[in-house]
């Protein structure tokens, strides 16, 4: 439907500036597309990021970066175990209480399944792994979205933006790429974003079930049996991608993609030309065609 991005685009993505008072949340911050995502926010001058992460080293990292980047920024960073509902509560009241605001939640703490080329998925899964993979991607991103839109609803003068970090794979309907859990995860995290855009857009609440491209990160270079093999070709996007579309989708209200499925690898100026069919057709939703 819309176009892949290509280098030119991208540069203009990441040329977004935020409003002057501008607070995001990132879970999952440590590593790979949390990572990145927050460098983008720092570039893009967020004057506030809070992150998390389950490693205090990688927090430490992280925020040295993000100053350097941008003295100005007031970066919180704080230990949080998305299977953790009182993690989640704490991340949430710290955030409150040194920022006052929160302008845009990014919830992308996630894992993928073990992956067993074996050929007797799905039901030869692991498990426990499974069901550690429904609880961080899914049922984490439920407890982000619990105690962070309160706070959302309660910035008016801000975007209000929810966002969950999705896959290509929430299409999948086999273990080829990713394993059965992750597609499931994934797919379940899309309805997610549709639900809060119907429950919650009576507050402002926008909500985005966004993919973040292909890319090579620690988590999915665990993955690579060899040179040349599936998941080398595959991860071929940019790790700044994600970063760089989402100053773009954040920065200011977009109602008309909230509730919907985006991936960061489409051009956005086709996407916005195309807004209007997008709306009066109501695409980008999962649906059943009968």
């Amino acid at each position: 439907m819309v176009g892949e991005r290509n280098d030119s685009t991208l540069s203009t993505i990441a040329s977004n500036k935020l409003p002057s008072r501008y607070v995001v949340v990132i879970t999952g911050a440590g590593k790979g597309l949390g990572y990145e995502i927050a460098i983008s926010y720092a570039k893009a001058g967020a004057s506030g990021i809070a992150i998390s992460s389950r490693t205090q080293s990688d927090l430490d990292n992280l925020r040295k970066k993000l100053i350097e980047i941008n003295p100005k920024v007031d970066v919180q960073a704080q230990i949080c175990d998305t299977t953790s509902d009182s993690d989640v509560e704490k991340l949430a009241d710290a955030v409150k209480s040194h920022f006052k605001r929160v302008d845009t939640v990014i919830a992308n703490a996630g894992i993928i399944s073990k992956y067993k080329e074996d050929g007797t998925l799905p039901v030869g899964i692991d498990d426990p792994d499974f069901d550690r993979v429904i609880s961080i991607n899914l049922l984490g991103s439920r407890r982000v979205a619990k105690h962070f839109i309160p706070q959302l609803a309660a910035t008016t003068d801000g975007p209000q933006n929810f966002v969950v970090i999705t896959s290509l794979a929430s299409h999948s309907g086999d273990s080829f790429y990713c394993p059965i859990a992750y597609n499931i995860s994934k797919l379940a995290t899309n309805r997610l974003a549709e639900h809060i855009h119907n429950d919650h857009g009576k507050e402002g609440i926008l909500a985005f079930a966004v993919h973040p491209g292909a890319v090579l990160t620690p988590q999915t270079a665990k993955h690579s049996t060899g040179k040349g093999d599936k998941w080398e070709q595959a991860l071929t996007d940019d790790p700044g991608l994600a970063g760089g579309f989402l100053t773009w989708l954040t920065k200011e209200k977009r109602e008309w993609l909230s509730g919907r499925y985006i991936s960061v690898t489409w051009d956005v100026e086709e996407l916005e030309q195309q807004k209007d069919d997008i709306v009066a057709k109501d695409k980008l939703k999962m649906r059943m065609v009968v």
